[in-house]
């Protein structure tokens, strides 16, 4: 039986899109695409932005994403390159794109009073990558229009080609606006996994709380954050029972961390 454009479609879809956290999940982008997709919005995204050289801080913070990466319990984290950034804006944000490049204003370092509290922001954007949220959220936008591109792409994959991507970068973009469900599990994901590296989970929590206060003395200050990443107080009271649940790994495992330079770094920079 002859297939039609929209059945090759979906096949080549089910081939090459289900990988991650959601190996069920419509995404029309393989791996690959979401790595090379995510390197072309760092390049765009980094025009407007001013990266910190302080080599200090961006060891700590690159020592902390590999910790987080090597305890990994997930094995769709370890499907992506990670990259971390620090950037140059009292802004409190972070944010990830698809494919690893992780970034971190410093207005949120600053809100981090421990190593822990770091890994648990960290560890969430991380997240987002490992369960490919920003182009399973790009899948579903499209999905509307599978007809159309399986009709007319020379290849019947409807995987846009990386120049078709260039085309829509704002729009990628804007997805970094997650639903609540995905930051619920970004929330889940990331206290698995900074657990699993040694690192206190309530710590996340801790953040949140800090965040929140943030929102009503410094509104401005957090604006964009709260934008992509809306806090509630179910979400925060999840995010403690979650924690309570976890089971902590054995003290040999967390003594064999190096002691944090976080604080220290953190006075550092001040004095910069």
């Amino acid at each position: 039986m002859k297939r039609t454009p929209l059945q090759v479609a979906v096949v080549c879809w089910l081939v090459v899109g289900c990988a991650g956290v959601h190996r069920f999940h419509p995404n029309f982008y393989s791996l690959d695409g979401d790595i090379r997709l995510g390197e072309q919005l760092s390049k765009e995204v980094e025009t407007d932005l001013v990266l910190l050289r302080h080599s200090a801080l961006n060891q700590v913070v690159n020592t902390v994403g590999r910790r987080l990466l090597d305890a990994s319990p997930e094995p769709a984290f370890k499907l992506f390159p990670y990259s971390y950034h620090v950037v140059d804006s009292p802004e409190v944000n972070a944010f990830a794109l698809p494919g690893g490049p992780v970034y971190l204003n410093m207005g949120i370092v600053e809100v981090c009073e421990t190593e822990d509290e770091l890994a648990s922001v960290m560890a969430h954007e991380m997240s987002h990558v490992a369960a490919r949220h920003a182009t399973e959220m790009l899948t579903t936008q499209n999905l509307s229009q599978l007809a159309i591109i399986a009709a007319v792409s020379v290849v019947p994959i409807p995987i846009p080609p990386i120049a078709w991507e260039g085309a829509k970068l704002g729009y990628v973009l804007s997805l970094l606006r997650y639903s609540r469900g995905k930051e619920a599990e970004a929330d889940r994901l990331g206290l698995r996994l900074m657990n699993a590296a040694g690192y206190d989970p309530t710590a996340m929590a801790s953040v949140f709380r800090k965040l929140s206060e943030q929102q009503h003395s410094l509104p401005s200050v957090v604006e964009r954050f709260m934008s992509s990443h809306p806090l509630s107080e179910v979400r925060m009271r999840d995010a403690e029972r979650q924690s309570a649940q976890l089971e902590r790994p054995n003290a040999a495992a967390v003594a064999a961390a190096s002691p944090s330079t976080f604080p220290q770094v953190k006075m550092m920079f001040a004095k910069d």
